[in-house]
């Protein structure tokens, strides 16, 4: 596959006249794992992302475990002031599986009622508030298969923070991955 990849690079660059050009400007790398089985955890049971925005530190967990998944919200306020957020019913955060498309096939609130009165939730200064769901097997081995990304967020602000679902990668195979560059130029 790699023999491939790389006869293939090379053909289309020969085929693309050379242009040269000098200039200042910055370059981004991007890698996308294709085969499915990439992860930032060493044992792909396992996935996290993270976001700051002013004293807020938004982390994601999505661990998988015993054939289910978990998954779990950290709120960190870091300020001297209490963050609160105020919501326009009783639910105050929520968690989101979608497919390759974009397409929901789980979502924790489904099927839940809430009280339809204004709420709003705070956490103290130099404190944090951990939100917590579970997958259990049933229903994560019916979408386990096309499910790519989690979602999770506080209701009623305008951050999101998603990771992909962690994957198991049998011994013998290697992540085939694509790595590009984005270059920004005068």
């Amino acid at each position: 596959m790699y023999k491939f990849l790389l006869t293939f690079i090379m053909a289309i660059a020969m085929c693309v006249p050379s242009i040269v050009n000098a200039g200042f400007g910055t370059g981004i790398g991007i890698t996308f794992p294709v085969s499915g089985s990439g992860s930032s955890s060493p044992n792909n049971n396992s996935s996290y992302a993270a976001m700051q925005s002013d004293n807020i530190i938004q982390e994601l967990v999505v661990e998988q475990r015993n054939g289910k998944l978990f998954l779990e919200l950290k709120v960190t306020n870091s300020g001297d002031l209490p963050y609160s957020v105020s919501h326009r019913n009783g639910q105050v955060y929520d968690f989101i599986i979608t497919d390759k498309n974009g397409e929901k096939l789980w979502q924790w609130s489904d099927n839940m009622a809430f009280t339809q009165a204004l709420t709003s939730s705070s956490i103290d200064a130099h404190s944090f508030k951990v939100y917590k769901a579970e997958l259990d097997s049933k229903a994560f081995n019916k979408i386990k298969e096309n499910a790519i990304l989690v979602t999770a967020y506080i209701l009623d602000t305008s951050y999101k923070l998603s990771t992909k679902v962690p994957t198991r990668v049998a011994a013998n195979k290697t992540p085939i991955f694509i790595h590009g560059g984005v270059i920004i130029s005068n």
